[in-house]
């Protein structure tokens, strides 16, 4: 249970909108102490608000849409350490089974989990004899209370507002289309609008841009396929990339490595956690 991998933040931001769409490699446990605006996970908006708990699970395009003041603990952890820092009686990796939960807290539940986080936040590991084994109890007292919740937990509604009603055909007409070219003269022409109505309703209704939303999601797509095992060529052609070249540049722009060598590391640490794993 050494170097169990997870980072704690409590971030405030005076007015926050997360730039760009994302993704990562590890789940994310948010909490919001505010109630400041939106959140979207995979085609779909949610509201982000105090008094709920987000799960969003690895390879999981979101985007934050704060407007004003944004108070939050995020807690970044990696699939290695739900499989570390689990038994055959407590199984934190059922947290995986989902790409996105949110739970509603009351008032008592949220004052319970706030207090965990400080706890977690309190007990750094600062190299001091037992600082590690209190920084591991810390996060296990938060797992083991909100992993129940989550698990019984779902996405549950979206919002279904009328900018975003206008561009859910457009999304899933991308999604399902990744692989063949696309641009915003052939997706405008496919749904007989302007190429500047399509680009304000998109904006509107998801806070970025079409081509964004593109790029983002064929890169996604491409991470998937190379975490099984198909070639970088293949996973850049099936994904949508017409040039190769390209596909390296934007995969390691948007990555931080290039689509060989997160290969590699992914299908060396998917052999550790099988080893590693006591239910497999």
């Amino acid at each position: 249970m050494n170097n169990v991998e997870f980072h704690l933040q409590l971030n405030h931001n005076e007015t926050w909108n997360m730039s760009r769409l994302h993704f990562h490699d590890h789940y994310e446990l948010l909490l919001p102490l505010t109630t400041p605006g939106n959140i979207f996970v995979n085609d779909q908006v949610y509201p982000l608000r105090r008094g709920t708990l987000y799960l969003i699970g690895e390879n999981t395009l979101h985007r934050t849409m704060a407007t004003g003041f944004h108070a939050r603990y995020v807690l970044h952890i990696s699939r290695k350490a739900l499989v570390e820092l689990s038994t055959p009686q407590t199984d934190f990796t059922q947290l995986t089974q989902d790409p996105f939960r949110r739970a509603t807290l009351d008032t008592e539940e949220m004052t319970e989990i706030i207090e965990l986080f400080q706890a977690l936040e309190r007990n750094k590991n600062d190299g001091s004899f037992g600082s590690d084994i209190h920084q591991t109890v810390a996060l296990l007292n938060l797992l083991i209370r909100v992993a129940p919740t989550l698990n019984a937990a779902t996405a549950g509604e979206a919002i279904r507002n009328k900018d975003f009603l206008r561009v859910v055909p457009i999304l899933d007409y991308i999604r399902d289309n990744l692989a063949e070219p696309l641009s915003l003269d052939q997706i405008a022409g496919h749904f007989y609008i302007s190429k500047h109505y399509l680009c304000r309703i998109f904006k509107a209704a998801t806070g970025f841009s079409v081509m964004e939303y593109i790029i983002y999601s064929r890169v996604l797509r491409a991470r998937q396929l190379l975490q099984e095992g198909v070639s970088v060529q293949q996973a850049g052609e099936r994904s949508g990339f017409s040039d190769n070249s390209h596909f390296i540049r934007t995969f390691g722009h948007l990555t931080g490595v290039t689509p060989g060598r997160y290969a590699k590391e992914y299908q060396s640490s998917d052999q550790i956690l099988l080893r590693g794993n006591p239910r497999q």
